[in-house]
Protein backbone atom coordinates (compact mmCIF):
# COMPACT_ATOMS: atom_id res chain seq x y z
CA UNK A 1 0.00 0.00 0.00
CA UNK A 2 1.06 3.70 -1.22
CA UNK A 3 2.72 5.66 1.84
CA UNK A 4 0.50 8.96 1.85
CA UNK A 5 0.41 12.10 4.40
CA UNK A 6 -3.59 12.04 6.02
CA UNK A 7 -2.54 15.28 8.10
CA UNK A 8 0.52 17.80 8.01
CA UNK A 9 2.07 21.05 6.66
CA UNK A 10 4.58 22.85 4.64
CA UNK A 11 6.52 25.80 6.53
CA UNK A 12 8.54 28.05 4.14
CA UNK A 13 10.68 30.46 5.85
CA UNK A 14 12.78 33.04 4.67
CA UNK A 15 14.87 35.31 7.14
CA UNK A 16 16.48 38.86 7.26
CA UNK A 17 18.39 40.96 8.81
CA UNK A 18 16.47 44.90 9.45
CA UNK A 19 18.49 46.35 12.10
CA UNK A 20 21.20 46.54 14.93
CA UNK A 21 18.63 45.20 17.33
CA UNK A 22 15.10 45.32 17.88
CA UNK A 23 13.39 46.89 21.16
CA UNK A 24 10.37 43.95 21.31
CA UNK A 25 8.24 45.75 24.23
CA UNK A 26 7.88 48.86 21.51
CA UNK A 27 6.90 45.91 19.59
CA UNK A 28 4.36 44.96 21.45
CA UNK A 29 3.04 48.10 22.26
CA UNK A 30 3.18 49.11 18.19
CA UNK A 31 0.77 46.57 17.76
CA UNK A 32 -1.76 47.99 20.25
CA UNK A 33 -2.11 50.94 17.90
CA UNK A 34 -5.39 51.09 16.51
CA UNK A 35 -4.17 51.15 12.74
CA UNK A 36 -1.94 47.90 13.09
CA UNK A 37 -4.47 46.22 15.26
CA UNK A 38 -6.48 46.59 12.76
CA UNK A 39 -4.47 44.93 10.18
CA UNK A 40 -2.25 42.46 12.21
CA UNK A 41 -3.02 40.25 14.78
CA UNK A 42 -0.40 39.58 17.48
CA UNK A 43 0.25 36.09 19.20
CA UNK A 44 0.52 36.25 22.70
CA UNK A 45 1.09 32.65 23.03
CA UNK A 46 4.91 32.01 24.54
CA UNK A 47 5.92 28.41 24.27
CA UNK A 48 6.51 27.03 28.14
CA UNK A 49 8.90 24.25 27.28
CA UNK A 50 11.00 26.80 25.43
CA UNK A 51 13.21 28.66 27.31
CA UNK A 52 14.64 31.54 25.33
CA UNK A 53 16.39 34.74 25.78
CA UNK A 54 14.44 37.94 25.11
CA UNK A 55 10.91 35.25 23.39
CA UNK A 56 10.39 36.80 20.03
CA UNK A 57 7.43 38.56 18.98
CA UNK A 58 4.70 36.58 16.61
CA UNK A 59 2.50 38.35 14.56
CA UNK A 60 -0.32 37.14 12.44
CA UNK A 61 -0.01 38.87 8.79
CA UNK A 62 -2.60 37.77 7.40
CA UNK A 63 -3.44 34.96 4.63
CA UNK A 64 -1.93 35.30 0.83
CA UNK A 65 -2.62 33.06 -2.31
CA UNK A 66 0.27 31.00 -3.08
CA UNK A 67 0.86 29.35 -6.76
CA UNK A 68 2.22 26.00 -5.85
CA UNK A 69 2.44 23.64 -8.53
CA UNK A 70 -0.02 25.61 -10.59
CA UNK A 71 -2.74 25.28 -8.03
CA UNK A 72 -3.65 28.35 -5.62
CA UNK A 73 -3.25 27.34 -2.20
CA UNK A 74 -4.25 29.58 1.18
CA UNK A 75 -0.89 30.15 2.98
CA UNK A 76 -1.21 31.75 6.52
CA UNK A 77 1.70 34.18 6.84
CA UNK A 78 3.27 34.44 10.10
CA UNK A 79 6.42 37.52 11.23
CA UNK A 80 8.78 36.84 14.02
CA UNK A 81 10.93 39.36 15.23
CA UNK A 82 14.18 38.17 17.29
CA UNK A 83 15.68 40.93 19.49
CA UNK A 84 18.87 40.31 17.94
CA UNK A 85 18.00 42.17 14.83
CA UNK A 86 15.89 39.62 12.46
CA UNK A 87 12.99 39.24 10.96
CA UNK A 88 11.65 35.80 10.17
CA UNK A 89 8.32 35.29 7.64
CA UNK A 90 6.97 31.61 7.45
CA UNK A 91 4.43 30.65 4.90
CA UNK A 92 2.42 27.76 6.60
CA UNK A 93 0.05 26.03 3.98
CA UNK A 94 -1.76 22.65 4.56
CA UNK A 95 -0.48 19.39 2.40
CA UNK A 96 -3.57 18.12 0.64
CA UNK A 97 -4.91 14.79 2.45
CA UNK A 98 -3.94 12.01 0.46
CA UNK A 99 -0.71 13.33 -1.34
CA UNK A 100 2.06 10.50 -1.75
CA UNK A 101 5.54 10.85 -0.93
CA UNK A 102 6.19 10.94 -4.26
CA UNK A 103 4.32 14.28 -4.93
CA UNK A 104 5.11 15.50 -1.87
CA UNK A 105 8.79 15.44 -3.38
CA UNK A 106 8.05 17.34 -6.40
CA UNK A 107 6.40 20.15 -4.42
CA UNK A 108 9.63 20.19 -2.61
CA UNK A 109 11.32 20.36 -5.72
CA UNK A 110 8.94 23.12 -6.74
CA UNK A 111 9.59 25.19 -3.67
CA UNK A 112 13.03 25.08 -4.56
CA UNK A 113 12.92 26.72 -8.13
CA UNK A 114 10.18 29.15 -7.68
CA UNK A 115 10.50 32.25 -7.41
CA UNK A 116 7.17 33.62 -6.28
CA UNK A 117 7.78 33.13 -2.24
CA UNK A 118 11.16 35.27 -2.70
CA UNK A 119 9.56 38.05 -4.40
CA UNK A 120 6.69 38.38 -1.85
CA UNK A 121 8.55 37.35 1.51
CA UNK A 122 11.03 40.48 0.53
CA UNK A 123 8.43 42.81 -0.58
CA UNK A 124 6.19 41.76 3.27
CA UNK A 125 9.60 42.15 5.07
CA UNK A 126 9.80 45.77 3.62
CA UNK A 127 6.57 46.89 4.76
CA UNK A 128 6.82 45.04 7.90
CA UNK A 129 10.28 47.03 8.59
CA UNK A 130 8.51 50.50 8.10
CA UNK A 131 5.68 49.42 10.60
CA UNK A 132 8.02 48.84 13.15
CA UNK A 133 10.89 51.23 12.24
CA UNK A 134 10.30 53.01 15.88
CA UNK A 135 11.58 49.87 17.53
CA UNK A 136 15.01 49.59 15.29
CA UNK A 137 17.33 51.56 16.51
CA UNK A 138 19.64 51.66 13.42
CA UNK A 139 17.90 50.10 10.47
CA UNK A 140 19.88 47.57 7.95
CA UNK A 141 18.95 46.92 4.48
CA UNK A 142 21.12 43.62 3.84
CA UNK A 143 20.35 41.67 0.78
CA UNK A 144 21.20 38.58 1.65
CA UNK A 145 18.64 36.28 3.43
CA UNK A 146 18.28 32.45 4.68
CA UNK A 147 15.41 30.24 3.29
CA UNK A 148 14.51 26.52 4.63
CA UNK A 149 11.74 24.61 4.42
CA UNK A 150 10.41 22.36 7.04
CA UNK A 151 7.86 19.67 6.69
CA UNK A 152 5.67 18.97 9.20
CA UNK A 153 3.31 15.66 9.08
CA UNK A 154 0.88 14.53 11.80
CA UNK A 155 -0.60 11.40 9.72
CA UNK A 156 0.68 9.19 7.29
CA UNK A 157 -2.26 6.70 5.59
CA UNK A 158 -0.86 3.49 4.43
CA UNK A 159 2.15 3.25 6.93
CA UNK A 160 2.68 0.84 9.81
CA UNK A 161 5.50 -0.40 12.37
CA UNK A 162 8.14 2.00 13.92
CA UNK A 163 8.71 5.40 12.81
CA UNK A 164 12.40 4.91 12.95
CA UNK A 165 11.51 2.38 9.50
CA UNK A 166 9.98 4.69 7.75
CA UNK A 167 13.59 5.84 6.16
CA UNK A 168 13.42 2.47 4.60
CA UNK A 169 9.86 2.69 3.27
CA UNK A 170 9.83 6.39 0.92
CA UNK A 171 12.26 8.58 0.04
CA UNK A 172 13.20 11.01 2.96
CA UNK A 173 16.36 12.21 1.42
CA UNK A 174 14.86 13.25 -1.92
CA UNK A 175 12.25 15.22 0.05
CA UNK A 176 15.20 16.73 2.20
CA UNK A 177 17.17 17.74 -1.02
CA UNK A 178 13.79 18.58 -2.92
CA UNK A 179 15.05 15.92 -5.57
CA UNK A 180 12.42 15.01 -7.84
CA UNK A 181 14.57 13.89 -10.98
CA UNK A 182 18.30 12.58 -10.09
CA UNK A 183 18.09 8.88 -8.55
CA UNK A 184 20.25 10.02 -5.46
CA UNK A 185 23.26 8.15 -4.52
CA UNK A 186 23.76 5.71 -1.68
CA UNK A 187 26.45 7.81 -0.40
CA UNK A 188 24.43 10.89 -0.51
CA UNK A 189 21.39 8.95 1.39
CA UNK A 190 23.77 8.18 3.93
CA UNK A 191 24.81 11.91 4.46
CA UNK A 192 21.19 13.02 4.50
CA UNK A 193 19.80 10.54 7.19
CA UNK A 194 23.16 11.19 9.57
CA UNK A 195 21.01 13.39 10.96
CA UNK A 196 17.61 11.52 12.63
CA UNK A 197 16.22 12.17 15.54
CA UNK A 198 13.32 10.52 17.97
CA UNK A 199 12.19 11.17 21.79
CA UNK A 200 9.47 8.42 21.29
CA UNK A 201 9.09 5.85 18.99
CA UNK A 202 6.07 7.92 17.41
CA UNK A 203 7.84 11.29 16.32
CA UNK A 204 10.76 11.59 14.17
CA UNK A 205 12.94 14.30 12.94
CA UNK A 206 15.42 14.62 10.10
CA UNK A 207 17.67 17.59 9.83
CA UNK A 208 19.69 19.29 6.72
CA UNK A 209 21.35 22.25 5.91
CA UNK A 210 18.17 23.68 3.70
CA UNK A 211 15.23 21.63 4.89
CA UNK A 212 13.95 19.39 7.64
CA UNK A 213 10.86 16.63 8.05
CA UNK A 214 9.59 16.46 11.11
CA UNK A 215 7.05 13.82 12.30
CA UNK A 216 5.17 15.24 15.29
CA UNK A 217 1.66 13.42 15.69
CA UNK A 218 0.68 16.08 18.32
CA UNK A 219 1.50 19.12 15.77
CA UNK A 220 3.72 21.05 18.12
CA UNK A 221 5.04 23.38 16.95
CA UNK A 222 8.25 23.15 19.43
CA UNK A 223 11.10 21.30 17.03
CA UNK A 224 9.97 23.90 13.98
CA UNK A 225 10.66 26.79 16.50
CA UNK A 226 13.98 25.54 17.44
CA UNK A 227 14.88 25.45 14.32
CA UNK A 228 13.80 28.36 12.90
CA UNK A 229 15.88 29.93 16.38
CA UNK A 230 18.81 28.30 15.05
CA UNK A 231 18.35 29.83 11.46
CA UNK A 232 18.25 33.25 12.86
CA UNK A 233 21.34 33.18 14.29
CA UNK A 234 22.87 31.94 11.17
CA UNK A 235 21.35 34.81 9.46
CA UNK A 236 23.31 36.99 12.12
CA UNK A 237 26.92 35.41 12.27
CA UNK A 238 26.86 35.93 8.19
CA UNK A 239 25.59 39.29 8.73
CA UNK A 240 28.01 40.43 10.83
CA UNK A 241 31.10 38.09 9.05
CA UNK A 242 30.72 40.36 6.36
CA UNK A 243 30.04 43.30 8.18
CA UNK A 244 33.52 43.27 9.50
CA UNK A 245 34.53 41.70 6.28
CA UNK A 246 33.65 45.54 4.37
CA UNK A 247 35.38 47.41 8.08
CA UNK A 248 38.52 45.76 7.35
CA UNK A 249 38.51 46.71 3.90
CA UNK A 250 37.83 50.48 4.73
CA UNK A 251 40.15 50.73 7.42
CA UNK A 252 43.08 48.89 4.89
CA UNK A 253 42.33 51.02 2.12
CA UNK A 254 42.38 53.68 4.49
CA UNK A 255 45.62 53.24 6.16
CA UNK A 256 47.77 51.57 3.02
CA UNK A 257 49.31 53.75 0.61
CA UNK A 258 48.78 57.13 2.10
CA UNK A 259 51.34 59.11 3.98
CA UNK A 260 51.24 60.18 6.95
CA UNK A 261 50.58 63.84 7.91
CA UNK A 262 52.43 65.36 10.57
CA UNK A 263 49.41 67.92 11.88
CA UNK A 264 46.40 65.01 10.56
CA UNK A 265 44.95 63.79 13.61
CA UNK A 266 43.27 60.79 10.74
CA UNK A 267 44.93 58.06 12.41
CA UNK A 268 44.05 58.96 15.29
CA UNK A 269 40.38 58.76 14.39
CA UNK A 270 40.95 55.53 12.46
CA UNK A 271 42.25 54.06 15.58
CA UNK A 272 39.22 54.94 17.45
CA UNK A 273 36.80 53.93 14.99
CA UNK A 274 38.40 50.72 14.67
CA UNK A 275 38.45 49.93 18.55
CA UNK A 276 35.01 50.97 18.82
CA UNK A 277 33.67 48.54 15.50
CA UNK A 278 35.53 46.31 17.88
CA UNK A 279 33.62 46.67 20.69
CA UNK A 280 30.34 46.90 19.23
CA UNK A 281 30.72 43.76 17.11
CA UNK A 282 32.27 41.65 19.86
CA UNK A 283 29.18 43.11 21.97
CA UNK A 284 26.39 41.83 19.15
CA UNK A 285 27.92 38.18 18.27
CA UNK A 286 28.53 37.65 21.81
CA UNK A 287 24.94 38.34 22.43
CA UNK A 288 23.70 36.17 19.38
CA UNK A 289 25.81 33.13 20.76
CA UNK A 290 25.07 33.43 24.79
CA UNK A 291 21.25 33.30 23.48
CA UNK A 292 21.30 29.29 22.55
CA UNK A 293 22.24 28.49 25.97
CA UNK A 294 19.21 28.88 27.33
CA UNK A 295 17.42 26.60 25.21
CA UNK A 296 15.77 24.62 28.03
CA UNK A 297 14.36 21.38 27.26
CA UNK A 298 17.43 18.14 26.83
CA UNK A 299 15.69 16.92 23.40
CA UNK A 300 15.02 20.17 21.59
CA UNK A 301 18.68 21.36 23.00
CA UNK A 302 19.84 18.42 21.40
CA UNK A 303 17.61 19.09 18.02
CA UNK A 304 19.49 22.80 18.25
CA UNK A 305 22.68 21.90 18.52
CA UNK A 306 22.43 19.16 15.30
CA UNK A 307 20.63 22.35 13.83
CA UNK A 308 23.81 24.54 14.72
CA UNK A 309 26.38 22.28 13.26
CA UNK A 310 24.80 21.47 10.15
CA UNK A 311 24.14 24.97 9.69
CA UNK A 312 27.94 25.26 10.52
CA UNK A 313 27.89 27.48 13.58
CA UNK A 314 31.72 26.59 14.40
CA UNK A 315 32.84 27.98 10.88
CA UNK A 316 31.20 31.39 11.06
CA UNK A 317 32.08 31.65 14.88
CA UNK A 318 36.15 30.90 13.92
CA UNK A 319 35.67 33.06 11.13
CA UNK A 320 33.77 36.00 12.66
CA UNK A 321 36.50 35.96 15.93
CA UNK A 322 39.38 35.42 13.51
CA UNK A 323 38.62 38.83 11.68
CA UNK A 324 37.80 40.48 15.78
CA UNK A 325 41.49 39.44 16.46
CA UNK A 326 42.05 41.15 12.60
CA UNK A 327 40.54 44.29 14.03
CA UNK A 328 42.53 44.46 17.38
CA UNK A 329 45.80 44.37 15.73
CA UNK A 330 44.27 46.87 13.24
CA UNK A 331 43.28 48.85 16.24
CA UNK A 332 47.02 48.28 18.42
CA UNK A 333 49.19 49.33 15.17
CA UNK A 334 46.61 52.54 15.05
CA UNK A 335 46.92 53.40 18.17
CA UNK A 336 51.24 52.74 18.05
CA UNK A 337 50.92 55.12 14.53
CA UNK A 338 49.55 57.65 16.78
CA UNK A 339 51.77 57.67 19.27
CA UNK A 340 54.58 57.58 17.33
CA UNK A 341 53.44 60.70 15.41
CA UNK A 342 52.79 62.63 18.77
CA UNK A 343 56.06 61.40 19.96
CA UNK A 344 57.64 62.92 16.81
CA UNK A 345 55.65 66.09 17.45
CA UNK A 346 56.94 66.16 21.11
CA UNK A 347 60.48 65.88 20.20
CA UNK A 348 60.18 68.62 17.60
CA UNK A 349 58.73 71.15 20.22
CA UNK A 350 61.53 69.99 22.53
CA UNK A 351 64.04 71.42 19.90
CA UNK A 352 62.33 74.50 19.07
CA UNK A 353 62.26 75.09 22.69
CA UNK A 354 65.88 74.28 22.83
CA UNK A 355 66.51 76.63 19.87
CA UNK A 356 64.64 79.59 21.68
CA UNK A 357 66.81 79.14 24.44
CA UNK A 358 69.98 78.76 23.04
CA UNK A 359 70.01 81.24 20.28
CA UNK A 360 69.46 84.61 21.64
CA UNK A 361 72.47 83.55 23.95
CA UNK A 362 74.19 82.39 21.12
CA UNK A 363 73.84 85.55 19.53
CA UNK A 364 75.03 87.52 22.40
CA UNK A 365 78.04 85.94 22.63
CA UNK A 366 78.79 86.67 18.82
CA UNK A 367 78.11 90.15 20.18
Amino acid sequence: MEIKVKKGKILVYRVYDIGSEIDLEKVEALFEDKRLKERFKIDRKHNMSLIISSSPVSVQLGSFDLNIQNKKVSSELIAKVWHFGTLSLSFQFPIEEGTTWAELVHIASWLENDDEIDNLARKKALEFQNDIQVAIPIRTEWKMNEDYVTYLIQELDGFTGPLSSLVEKVDVPALILAESKEVLSEQMKKNTLENVYQYSKDDLVVLDWNSALVIEPTGSMDVPLVIEFALNQLLEMRFYDDLLDQRLNTLYNEVVGRKKKMFSNKFSRLAEEAGQIYLEISEIVENVENSFKTVGDFYLATIFRASSKRFKFDDWEKSINEKLGNLAEVSKLLHSEVSESRNQMMEMVVIILIALEVVPFLWELAH
